[in-house]
């Protein structure tokens, strides 16, 4: 890492501008583990230094600037220090922001650009013709960029080639998407950032501070990352059966004691890898107990399925993970219907609690996607699968009873650099085979079979003829 981005964040955690650990509510309603506040320097010292520290951002550039704008609110006194700070180093430029005003501009609306640079201007009026670089804090979403472009078109005729900002946070927005990228793309104008993301990773890894901190940012970059600094960050691990395939009994069971009989009963068999537990047993005896009955007889995997978690606001993915941690459950299946920001919250969080991801996209039965008859359309589902991908995940839920969708989800996902690992029901009841599943889903997946065991008569020796099909 270059010495003036090492210093610049030592600067930011010392001036506690850079806060990490906790977690903080973003502008874009997304809980990160880190964030950067530049309205913490406010005396002479640190807003030398930060003045400084943007007034070579803008010279490393090499592009052309005449003024500079500081958007509102932070950037207005940044305009001021990296002005003061820009003359020390031999460029002399006037500096001016613009009152904070409604999106319609008020008053403002009907005024010509002379009167209108009047109302709202405070500093040195910009000229036409001439180059604005724009200062601000972070970049995430991007609105408040959006609306400073808006507002310098309304005022002249500008060039405004350059945004300079402290930390380029490399988060993607809701249709994942690199938020700067389309920024440029939209505005044509250049973001040039301090540091980045991956950046303030590096620096805690490298100056070792505490792993849970750096696990914690890893998360949420694999999940909110742009491509750049998803790929900065290390593979996921996540092996959730050790078996390469298996059988996992859907406990869809009335009682306690009826799923503590089939996990008695099947717990030895070498090709069970796991139980999936669904509402039924968690809504009607409490997580914790039924993970406790289970833990009587064997320490194989706990698959907890809502049916079907995921679809509710983003907010509500932490208070799921840490309902799911404090049961002692091992991993989560989500269906996130409600959309992408659902999806990566969702999965965010339970990343963020220690717990292992499946994602599904595509139901067994008949009437679900819009080539089915149903509500959610084919792409839609599949891009529940590549943002799972994309935020590292590799276990996904497909219809085991549908060969064509599981070919389909393989590619898609493969697509993406992830090496699935497939978890498949839909057989017995539903018609799917075991062996026909096999051709499709690759050398690495797991069949969920429910009644198929559950309402055998001898549910160990179904459980046995059932693994003697992978």
């Amino acid at each position: 890492m270059q010495t003036y981005k090492e210093q610049f964040i030592e600067f930011l955690l010392q001036t506690s501008a850079l806060r990490v650990g906790d977690d903080y509510k973003l502008k874009s309603g997304r809980v990160s583990p880190w964030f950067v506040n530049i309205g913490d320097f406010n005396d002479g010292a640190a807003s030398t230094e930060l003045g400084d520290h943007y007034a070579e951002a803008l010279l490393r550039s090499k592009i052309p600037f005449d003024i500079l704008y500081g958007i509102p609110e932070k950037g207005t006194a940044l305009a001021v220090a990296t002005a003061m700070e820009l003359h020390k180093k031999g460029t002399t430029v006037p500096w001016f922001f613009t009152r904070k005003v409604p999106k319609d501009y008020g008053e403002a609306t009907n005024l010509t650009p002379e009167e209108r640079i009047k109302a709202l201007v405070v500093g040195r009026a910009p000229q036409k013709g001439q180059a604005i670089a724009q200062l601000d804090d972070v970049f995430t979403a991007g609105d408040a960029k959006y609306e400073a472009s808006y507002l310098l078109q309304s005022l002249g005729d500008f060039n405004v080639p350059l945004l300079a900002i402290a930390v380029d946070r490399q988060e993607v927005g809701i249709d994942g998407k690199s938020a700067i990228e389309e920024y440029s793309k939209t505005t044509g104008t250049k973001v040039v950032s301090i540091v980045n993301a991956t950046d303030v990773y590096t620096f805690l890894q490298e100056h070792q501070r505490d792993p849970a901190i750096i696990t914690r940012m890893e998360h949420y970059l694999r999940v909110y990352g742009t491509s750049a600094a998803r790929k900065a960050m290390p593979t996921l691990e996540q092996r959730i059966i050790q078996r390469d395939r298996s059988i996992i009994p859907a406990c869809d069971v009335p009682t306690i004691e009826q799923f503590e009989k089939l996990v008695q009963e099947t717990a030895s068999i070498e090709g069970i890898g796991g139980y999936k537990v669904g509402f039924e047993l968690g809504l009607t005896y409490g997580l914790p107990r039924v993970v406790e009955t289970a833990r009587k007889h064997t320490d194989k995997p706990i698959i907890y399925d809502h049916q079907k978690a995921g679809t509710d606001i983003p907010d509500t993915g932490k208070n799921f993970a840490d309902v799911c941690k404090r049961a002692g459950i091992d991993t989560v299946i989500f269906f996130p219907q409600a959309g992408p920001e659902t999806e990566r919250a969702w999965i965010y969080s339970a990343l963020d609690k220690g717990l292992n991801v499946i994602v599904g996209g595509r139901m067994t039965h008949p009437a679900y996607a819009q080539s089915e008859g149903g509500f959610i359309t084919n792409e839609g589902a599949l891009e529940m699968y590549r943002i799972a991908a994309r935020a590292g995940v590799n276990h996904f839920v497909v219809p085991g009873n549908k060969q064509d969708v599981i070919k389909l989800v393989k590619e898609t996902v493969e697509a993406e650099g992830v090496k699935p690992v497939f978890y498949a029901p839909g057989f017995v009841a539903q018609g799917g085979k075991i062996e026909d599943a096999t051709q499709v889903a690759g050398d690495y997946w797991h069949a969920i079979v429910g009644r198929g065991i559950t309402q055998a008569a001898d549910m160990r020796k179904a459980a046995l003829e059932h693994t003697s099909k992978l």
